[in-house]
C-alpha cells in the first residue's frame, strides 16, 4: 500500500469543509438537538424493564418478598434515572469554553492553514485557549476536558465533568436490572413447578379454580390476563436483561481496566491503533524513506466497536442456548413430579407429556 500521497489525517470536526458556507454550531448537552437513536433505545429499554419488572413480576412474589423485591431493585433503578439524566445534563465542555459564548457560530477550520484544530493548547474552532487533557468532539463540536469518548447512548460527550456520573449510572443499571433478573427467574420456574406460589395476592382468592386467569399492575391497577402473557412477559424480560446486564458488564470491566492503567477511552484506542501501524509497518518496506511524513493523531479505529458487537452476539447465543435448555429441563421437572403426585394420590390426571406417563407406566409394571 503506498502510503507517501496519502494526506495525513487530521483532528477536526466531522462536517467541516475547507470553507463551506455552512454556519457551524456546538450542542450542549445530551438533550441538544437532533437526539440519537440509541438515546431513544436507552429510554424505551428503561421503560421496558421497570414497567415489566414492578409491574408484572415482582407483585407475583410471595407476600413476604414483596417489600424487598420493591425497595432493592427500586433504589437501584431511581439511582440510575438520577445520574444517568446527570450524566446526560452536564455540560462537559472545556471550562473556558463554557466561559464564552460558543452556541453561537463557530470559526471555520481552514485545512490549509492549519494542520490540526487544536495547536499549542489552542482550538482554531472554539477561538479558546484550552487545557492539555481537552480534545475536539466533532460530534458535539467543542473542546471537552478530560475527553474520554462521546456516547451514543447518552447522547453527550463523556469528559471530566460527567464520567463519575456515566459510571455510576453503568453500575446501578447492572445491580438493578440483576435484581430484578433473580425475581424473572423466580416467576419463570414457579410457573412450571407450583403456580399458586405466584397466587398470593388477595385478588386471587375467588379465583382458585380459575388458574388460567391472572392479573398485571397489582395492587394499584389490576388488569386481568391469561396465563401464557405471564411467560412471555417473563421470558423476554430475562432474554432482554440478559443481554443488556453482558453488556454493560463488558463496559464495566473495560472501564475498571482502563482506569487500572489510568487511560481514558480515547487514548486507549489511540494506543492501539499506534501499535497496529507499528505491526503494518514491520510486516512491509517503506517505498519512501526519504520523505518525513508529519505528526499524525490517527482517527478512532472502528476495531474496537466490532470487538464489542462480535462478544455481543455470542452472548446473545449462549444465553439463548441457555434459556431453551434452561426451559426445558423445568419442563420435564414439571411433569416428573405431576406424575408422581398424581400417581401417589391415585387421582384421574392427563399428563402433558404422554412420554413421560408411559416411561412411569413401564417401570410400575417392571
Amino acid at each position: 500500500m503506498n502510503i507517501c500521497n496519502k494526506p495525513p489525517n487530521k483532528t477536526a470536526p466531522e462536517n467541516l469543509g475547507e470553507a463551506g458556507p455552512e454556519v457551524q454550531r456546538a450542542r450542549r448537552n445530551g438533550w441538544s438537538w437532533p437526539l440519537h437513536p440509541f438515546q431513544i433505545i436507552t429510554w424505551l429499554l428503561y421503560l421496558f424493564f421497570a414497567l415489566v419488572g414492578f409491574g408484572i413480576l415482582v407483585p407475583l412474589l410471595p407476600i413476604h418478598w414483596l417489600p424487598a423485591g420493591y425497595i432493592c431493585p427500586g433504589v437501584c433503578f431511581i439511582y440510575h434515572l438520577v445520574v444517568h439524566l446527570t450524566a446526560v445534563s452536564i455540560d462537559p465542555a472545556d471550562a473556558k469554553v463554557r466561559e464564552k459564548n460558543y452556541l453561537g457560530p463557530l470559526a471555520t477550520f481552514n485545512r490549509n492553514q492549519h494542520a490540526h484544530v487544536i495547536e499549542n493548547h489552542h482550538c482554531h474552532v472554539c477561538d479558546v485557549n484550552v487545557s492539555a487533557k481537552s480534545k475536539h468532539c466533532g460530534t458535539c463540536n467543542k473542546c471537552v476536558h478530560g475527553f474520554d469518548h462521546h456516547c451514543k447512548w447518552l447522547n453527550n460527550c463523556v469528559g471530566k465533568r460527567n464520567y463519575w456520573f456515566f459510571l455510576n449510572s453503568v453500575v446501578s443499571a447492572i445491580l438493578g436490572l440483576g435484581l430484578l433478573l433473580l425475581v424473572a427467574f423466580y416467576v419463570f420456574v414457579e410457573f412450571f413447578l407450583n403456580p399458586t406460589m405466584l397466587r398470593s395476592d388477595h385478588h386471587y382468592e375467588g379465583l382458585k379454580n380459575h388458574t388460567d386467569v391472572w392479573f398485571v399492575f397489582l395492587p394499584a391497577v389490576p388488569v386481568e390476563t391469561r396465563a401464557p402473557a405471564i411467560l412471555f412477559s417473563a421470558g423476554t424480560f430475562i432474554l432482554l436483561g440478559l443481554v443488556t446486564v453482558g453488556l454493560l458488564g463488558h463496559l464495566l470491566i473495560f472501564h475498571i481496566y482502563l482506569m487500572w492503567n489510568k487511560l481514558t477511552t480515547y487514548e486507549y484506542i489511540l494506543q492501539q491503533r499506534a501499535q497496529q501501524e507499528a505491526k503494518e509497518a514491520d510486516k512491509q518496506p517503506d517505498p519512501c524513506p526519504s520523505q518525513v511524513i508529519p505528526s499524525q493523531v490517527p482517527a478512532v479505529p472502528p476495531t474496537l466497536f466490532f470487538h464489542h458487537l462480535f462478544w455481543a452476539l455470542d452472548c446473545l447465543f449462549s444465553f439463548a442456548n441457555a434459556a431453551v435448555c434452561y426451559s426445558r429441563a423445568v419442563n420435564r421437572v414439571g411433569e416428573l413430579i405431576w406424575v408422581v403426585f398424581s400417581r401417589a394420590s391415585s387421582l384421574p390426571f392427563s399428563s402433558p407429556s404422554s412420554h413421560i406417563t408411559a416411561c412411569v407406566s413401564m417401570k410400575e409394571d417392571d
